[in-house]
């Protein structure tokens, strides 16, 4: 699924890209293009089939905004394209690339999404590539997303962005011209703390919330036998230990798995002498939405509230 990175500076393009330039190098790449051998992301853009081929769908999306911003330099990215650049991406690979030009009407071209609007926005430059502010794209994507996957992108733009504050990001929402979708972001923007660590944590929080269950603290820490603990959720009146987990600890990607599994392991024995409960869910219990409500039932959360079948629907129609 896709997911949040912390790393300074903007994401990478997760691919090689060529552009064509000149009329023997056009030439060469047409000719490998024509061959099979790279794909065609944007016209002049190439890259090479089986590095395209291998990248996950929010990967692709990415490239692809790196090929458009290889072949205009002068634009100026904004939406869910600048949050894609500074880490985090919720949408489909084929969504179109949103750039902002005031002075156009707002139109597609291709790929490209050309959005207009009368409020001003901070412009960053960042490795070469110009996009809104981390701040300005929050409250945009706030306005664009539906509720949860809103709360998921503010919690990670202000997790890479301390210097970001809810009020900061409430305010210009309430301050924008534009009445459009303010009541939207408002769900979002009242919530977001960029405390979760990860999208999966906070689009966990929502559902739970359009679930009608007791939300937990987040990021508790437990010192126990001298270690420090953290884990991601805590229902204190059930004295129960919720984490959602991407499984990513035991892929290799963070080292070797079998030390991994031990290690977890022995943080399980700790935590287990603190709390009575300890329950788990990744991205498949999250993405059907119903296997996650039915671990929090029989764990028995506390469910003060009747569950919003709206909110719901529109979670599961985010995360498909």
């Amino acid at each position: 699924m896709p997911k949040s990175t912390l790393a300074p500076g903007l994401a990478p393009s997760p691919t090689e890209l060529m552009r064509s330039h000149g009329a023997a190098n056009t030439t060469v790449l047409d000719r490998a293009w024509r061959q099979g051998e790279l794909i065609r992301v944007v016209p002049g853009v190439y890259a090479p089939v089986g590095g395209w081929e291998a990248l996950a769908p929010w990967d692709r999306y990415l490239a692809r905004v790196h090929a458009v911003s290889l072949a205009n330099p002068g634009f100026v990215f904004c939406g869910a394209t600048a949050a894609a650049l500074r880490g985090v991406f919720l949408g489909r690979q084929h969504d179109p690339v949103l750039i902002l030009d005031p002075d156009r009407t707002s139109r597609v071209s291709g790929v490209v999404r050309v959005l207009t609007s009368a409020d001003q926005r901070a412009i960053d430059e960042i490795d070469g590539i110009r996009l809104t502010s981390a701040a300005d794209t929050a409250v945009d994507v706030a306005r664009a997303s539906s509720p949860g996957a809103g709360l998921a992108y503010v919690d990670a733009l202000m997790r890479r962005t301390p210097r970001l504050t809810a009020a900061q990001l409430r305010a210009i929402n309430e301050s924008r011209l534009s009445s459009r979708n303010r009541r939207r972001a408002r769900w979002a923007l009242d919530r977001a703390t960029g405390v979760p660590e990860s999208v999966l944590e906070s689009l966990s929080l929502a559902a739970m919330e359009f679930a009608g269950f007791e939300l937990p603290e987040t990021q508790v820490t437990f010192l126990i036998d001298g270690a420090e603990d953290r884990i991601d959720f805590f229902w204190r009146s059930r004295d129960l230990i919720g984490e959602a987990d991407g499984a990513v600890k035991y892929t290799g990607e963070l080292g070797d798995p079998t030390k991994a599994i031990v290690k977890e392991k022995r943080r399980e024995a700790r935590l287990l002498r603190r709390a009575s409960h300890r329950i788990r869910w990744g991205w498949p219990e999250l993405r059907e939405v119903d296997p996650l409500i039915d671990i929090l039932r029989t764990a028995r959360v506390p469910r003060p509230l009747p569950a919003d079948p709206f909110l719901l629907a529109s979670l599961r129609d985010a995360l498909h």
